[in-house]
């Protein structure tokens, strides 16, 4: 015998059937406003990405998507004192990344690849008559552990001096900037409490640990760095804490830094007119700590070391990628380099991210 429908069925299908209909309207607007972003929707389509950029679209469009976000936040905020993924709650409102939490299996030989490739940089360089200074940027973690609700790991701890003393063994030259930064950080913010960043301050005190450390590279152009205006900044951890801000006000506070500018003070304008602009023979390659305006860490790397510089750097790309970026391009190439600085945040030798497998090479070296 066939099945029966009774009441109670009728009426779940016929909910069932208004739910189906109810989402469709409320989807007509999001489909036309997803249309009208789309400029090269046949080749997506034909690639298969179209489906997936309209579902990554409607998610966000999704009317229930940030209270559902917010309440799991919330909750779990009130049973395990937890951000999420990829942030670590701190004490008295500082934030942390995890990154700086997360030891590799293999941290050993993830160090060896690193350092490899490094060498590999620095021989190339040295071809070309070009001296490697790598400055690592000690760990936010490393520098206020007080400020966490987790010790580091002695491996953790002593990662700088070991990465360090590989360079040292490898003749690579190295500044030692942790000395400096432990040293300073119980009187000054060296980073920013809701950043993964150096402060202005952290940045300059980088400049001046270098210039002290290398005297030879000093200059005789004379920059001044002066504050010019305050700034808010939104630390970029803060993308990580999506509950109620009223359930931990403190991380929420916010944060201001100064904001700088450096200019050269002085320049003999008939010797420019007649012999054209001097040659710059340093150059600076880094990350989103140099890459960043707000730090102004070339501007305070000028005025320590007295002389102009050539700058290339990526924003979330890793120190790796800026390098064969600078490899590749004209700077490199130029006859007039001699120094090159390479700042490399140290947490680089904890990412899991995969790293370049070879560098940029000069085109007699190329196979």
């Amino acid at each position: 015998m066939f099945p029966v429908m009774n009441s109670a069925s009728k009426i779940n299908g016929i909910l069932f059937c208004v739910m189906l209909c109810a989402m469709f309207l409320y989807s007509l607007p999001t489909v036309f406003a997803f249309a009208g972003t789309q400029t090269q929707a046949l080749s997506l389509f034909l690639d298969g990405k179209l489906v997936r950029k309209f579902e990554q679209f409607y998610d966000k469009q999704l009317f229930l998507r940030d209270p559902s976000v917010e309440l799991w936040a919330n909750i779990q905020h009130a049973i395990f004192r937890e951000g999420a993924s990829g942030v670590v709650l701190g004490r008295d409102g500082w934030l942390f990344t995890n990154q700086e939490y997360l030891q590799p299996r293999d941290l050993e030989g993830n160090l060896e690849r690193q350092i490899v490739l490094i060498d590999k940089v620095r021989a190339q360089l040295a071809q070309q008559g070009a001296r490697l200074i790598v400055l690592p940027i000690p760990m936010k973690l490393d520098t206020y552990a007080e400020h966490s609700t987790y010790t580091p790991s002695q491996q953790i701890s002593g990662l700088y001096q070991h990465f360090s003393q590989r360079l040292h063994d490898h003749g690579i030259d190295t500044v030692d900037l942790r000395s400096a930064y432990q040293s300073a950080a119980a009187t000054e913010q060296l980073f920013l409490r809701n950043d993964t960043h150096w402060s202005p301050r952290g940045a300059e005190l980088a400049a001046q640990t270098l210039a002290k450390q290398f005297p030879e590279l000093l200059g005789e152009t004379p920059y001044l760095t002066q504050a010019v205006s305050e700034k808010e900044v939104t630390g970029d951890l803060l993308n990580y804490l999506k509950f109620d801000p009223r359930l931990a006000p403190s991380y929420f506070e916010p944060v201001h830094i100064q904001l700088y500018e450096t200019l050269q003070q002085s320049h003999n304008d008939l010797a420019d007119s007649l012999f054209g602009e001097e040659a710059v023979s340093l150059a600076l390659v880094g990350t989103s700590y140099t890459r960043i305006d707000d730090w102004n860490f070339v501007g305070f790397l000028k005025e320590a070391l007295q002389r102009d510089l050539v700058s290339v750097a990526l924003e979330a790309r890793g120190p790796f990628q800026s390098m064969n970026e600078f490899l590749a391009g004209p700077a490199a190439k130029s006859g007039d380099l001699q120094t090159v600085i390479w700042e490399f945040p140290l947490r680089t030798l904890l990412a899991q991210r995969q790293i370049p497998s070879a560098l940029a090479m000069p085109e007699t070296a190329q196979h």
